[in-house]
């Protein structure tokens, strides 16, 4: 933003704030064609990763845990792959959704996420882009979890028919069917998620969204 577009430098972080506030990701507030390599090389490059630390709790709660697990994130796998790494947790998912995945840098079709999207989407246009994102993993949002941290996503989330759960917050948001205060308590707020039959104890998980529960740390 100081380098391409000018901006005054004491502008630059309210400014990035408002716009992922209203827009979803600073990009798309932005509303300009970006080299998108460039644009990430530049802000991810930025960030303090050596605050992540191993997260060998979290680990061992995901690899337990015997339901399908995909990350969806606006950001570039580059980025998504550092964090995983630092957290310790690279190997714990069965997919990764992310900007490359909507945006393919070739005219050949993704091999595993048949998606296309706008070029700065936003997790609401993850979820309702044509095809959408929900169709393309072969997600049923009756059987699927959706954790956040975003009020704006849980929202996004709910709308689309998802049990949501946001995390890093001590009260229920707008949508949000859990709220736990950290990730480490998803065992106790869904426990029904270690079921491996299928059937009808799994089937527990799916609450209506009446039934909020509030988990603290």
């Amino acid at each position: 933003m100081l380098n391409k577009l000018k901006i005054e430098e004491s502008q630059v972080p309210g400014l990035c704030l408002d716009l992922y506030k209203e827009h979803g990701t600073t990009m798309a507030g932005l509303g300009y064609d970006f080299d998108c390599d460039d644009f990430h090389a530049r802000v991810h490059g930025t960030l303090p990763y050596e605050k992540l630390k191993p997260d060998p709790v979290l680990r061992q709660l995901l690899l337990s845990l015997p339901q399908r697990k995909i990350i969806f994130t606006t950001s570039d796998k580059a980025h998504a792959a550092i964090v995983l790494k630092k957290l310790g947790i690279e190997n714990c998912f069965d997919g990764v959704i992310c900007f490359e995945t909507l945006n393919p840098s070739t005219e050949q079709t993704v091999k595993d996420w048949k998606v296309q999207m706008p070029l700065v989407p936003t997790v609401q246009s993850l979820l309702a882009g044509e095809p959408s994102v929900i169709e393309s993993a072969k997600l049923d949002p009756k059987r699927t979890v959706f954790f956040d941290d975003s009020a704006r996503n849980i929202a996004a989330g709910k709308a689309d028919g998802f049990h949501t759960v946001v995390v890093g917050s001590s009260a229920l948001v707008p949508g949000a069917n859990v709220a736990l205060d950290s990730i480490h308590n998803i065992k106790e707020a869904l426990p029904e998620l270690w079921v491996e039959d299928g059937g009808e104890h799994a089937k527990a998980v799916l609450r209506p969204a009446a039934v909020e529960t509030t988990v603290l740390a």
